[in-house]
């Protein structure tokens, strides 16, 4: 019994070193995706809103909130990390019209370049019912005009706790994919989606 405890201490100490290597791996693809070795710089425009649900009350204001919730909470989630990512702000942030249904594909792309912002993300959520929303999430490189992620999400209720757990899943779901990709483009492959944002 005490052989086998023995055994899986050392095998406990070898899965941890396993994963720390394997995060400090990963910090490391994350910095390589900012230009000379900076942390990359992220915008993040505000969110458009839809609701079909058909509900009588009035709750304009309610999800004007809770998108701004949505929207600083993944901004949050995608710099929590010290060195990851920087926020930079829009300079359309201070007015009703900076997200893409609000703005220009162009002037939006103008506005994440005058920031000087690596990558912006945008989107939308869409509220179907009482339950049940959706979301759409983009992320472009601003330099190339590409997209590097691209997903539609499906969230339960219309909380705050419900749009708090929908931006933790995609700030990390955005994390994990940037470094997949930069860790690709090192490898020398060519990056999947032809698409920007015009």
């Amino acid at each position: 019994m005490a052989r086998r405890f023995g055994t899986d201490r050392l095998l406990a100490g070898l899965m941890a070193m396993l994963l720390a290597a394997g995060s400090a791996g990963a910090a490391d693809e994350g910095h390589a995706l900012g230009a000379g070795g900076e942390a990359p710089r992220i915008a993040v425009a505000k969110f458009d809103y839809k609701d079909t649900s058909g509900e009588v009350r009035d709750q304009t204001a309610e999800h004007a909130e809770r998108l701004e919730l949505f929207r600083t909470r993944l901004e949050a989630g995608l710099t929590a990390e010290a060195g990851a990512y920087v926020a930079v702000p829009l300079g359309c942030m201070g007015r009703d019209a900076c997200s893409l249904e609000t703005l220009r594909p162009e002037l939006m792309l103008r506005a994440a370049r005058a920031a000087g912002a690596d990558y912006l993300v945008f989107g939308g959520v869409h509220k179907m019912s009482t339950l049940v929303g959706f979301g759409r999430i983009d992320v472009l490189d601003v330099a190339a005009d590409r997209l590097v992620f691209d997903r539609v999400i499906s969230f339960r209720g219309d909380t705050d706790e419900a749009f708090e757990r929908a931006a933790d899943f995609v700030a990390s779901d955005i994390l994990r994919t940037l470094v997949a990709g930069s860790a690709r483009e090192a490898g020398g492959e060519r990056p999947g989606s032809e698409r920007g944002i015009r």
